[in-house]
């Protein structure tokens, strides 16, 4: 099957949408599919990477949202998609990319996947930071223009069902799919080695891993390190990722007076990245938008039970007392409560690690992989 994957976003950038485009299109191209991806980038030039090719065409800052290229060149990679002559379309956001994703379709007669990982209208924040009115209205525009882009899709993909409900789209059917997991990546293996490089020692270990972004409200995490500390002196909060909001995480983790007891380590590569999990005890996530949230199903593959908000996909994943536990999301008092559980009950620890072992078991990149081949002949 030869298949054409646009997105927006992709490597070197890291986040939930680049890994999964990246595990599939190393299970797929290692099972003789030929896939193309097409994508922003610095300037139009052609290269491969994980068994797939990648090309990219001229994309520029998006000021207020550094992390993210928008790319402006509609002709070439639509051009280039059309004589590539691919049997099924996937397109894995909504914009420029996935704009050239539904023409290709169009233009080709082939069936257009598209992928909802993330609900556009919670990010208008970056375009409107000091006017309420101007965020209503970005959002409503936002909220159209994604049903609009979902509506003419053949079939829509979702990590996880919880994340259909932001979509309001009648007589398209919607299929949960996995983003999927590497299993093998994960486990205790660098767990000193990354401990000894960021100070952690022999601390309890809180661990918060992703892109550092406002929507995702991690500072709800450590405003409950205080409760926390109170009955575990000695924990961590391991602060993972970069991102638009990390001079406002750093700035209240300082107004609380928190320095000494919350680390952040800045970027870290995909190599070391499942190390930073052997790193830690418990996984805390206050985040409302998650769609699937990749970093709890990493989590639990390394072992780690999650203290998750009770909010978009993530009861999808944490079910309270087998494999986690769950909170309202921005209750300190709750989130504090779990992680205190958690790091001072071993007897709980270790039923609630063995659950999350379970768990990640069922979204390995095969299952995930069969299921996505499904989907792509159900369309």
């Amino acid at each position: 099957m030869k298949i054409a994957v646009f997105s927006d976003t992709f490597y070197p950038q890291v986040n939930g949408v680049v890994n999964a485009i990246r595990n599939y299109d190393k299970m797929l191209s290692g099972s003789g599919h030929t896939i193309t991806v097409f994508t922003s980038g610095r300037k139009r030039e052609t290269s491969t990477l994980d068994g797939a090719e990648v090309r990219r065409y001229m994309a520029f800052t998006f000021l207020p949202y550094p992390e993210f290229e928008y790319s402006v060149d509609v002709l070439h990679p639509v051009t280039d998609a059309v004589r590539f002559r691919p049997d099924v379309v996937h397109a894995h956001t909504p914009f420029l990319m996935g704009y050239c994703a539904w023409l290709t379709a169009r233009r080709l007669g082939r069936p257009l996947v598209g992928t909802f990982h993330t609900p556009i209208d919670e990010y208008v924040m970056y375009i409107a930071r000091r006017s309420r009115l101007s965020q209503r209205m970005l959002k409503r525009i936002a909220r159209y223009y994604q049903d609009w882009f979902y509506r003419r899709c053949d079939l829509i993909i979702v990590p996880a069902p919880a994340a259909a409900r932001y979509l309001r789209v009648k007589d398209t059917p919607i299929v949960p799919v996995s983003n999927g997991l590497d299993l093998p990546r994960y486990g205790p293996a660098g767990r000193e080695e990354f401990r000894a490089k960021f100070g952690l020692g022999g601390a309890p270990v809180i661990m918060h891993g992703g892109r550092l972004s406002f929507e995702k409200r991690i500072e709800g995490v450590i405003d409950a390190m205080p409760a926390v500390l109170a009955h575990v002196p000695d924990a961590k909060l391991m602060i993972v990722g970069k991102g638009p909001a990390k001079k406002f995480l750093e700035a209240r983790t300082k107004t609380l007076g928190l320095e000494r007891s919350v680390v952040f380590t800045g970027y870290v590569g995909d190599a070391d990245f499942p190390r930073a999990f052997a790193a830690a005890d418990v996984l805390a996530i206050n985040s409302p938008v998650e769609t699937q949230s990749l970093i709890v199903l990493e989590a639990m593959a390394t072992g780690l039970p999650v203290v998750g908000a009770a909010a978009g996909a993530i009861p999808d994943a944490v079910a309270d007392g087998e494999n986690g536990l769950l909170f309202r999301p921005d209750d300190r008092a709750a989130l504090a409560d779990g992680i205190i559980k958690i790091l001072t009950d071993g007897a709980l620890r270790a039923r609630l690690k063995q659950g999350a072992l379970n768990t990640a078991s069922e979204h390995s990149l095969e299952r995930t992989t069969e299921r996505l081949l499904q989907a792509y002949s159900a369309a």
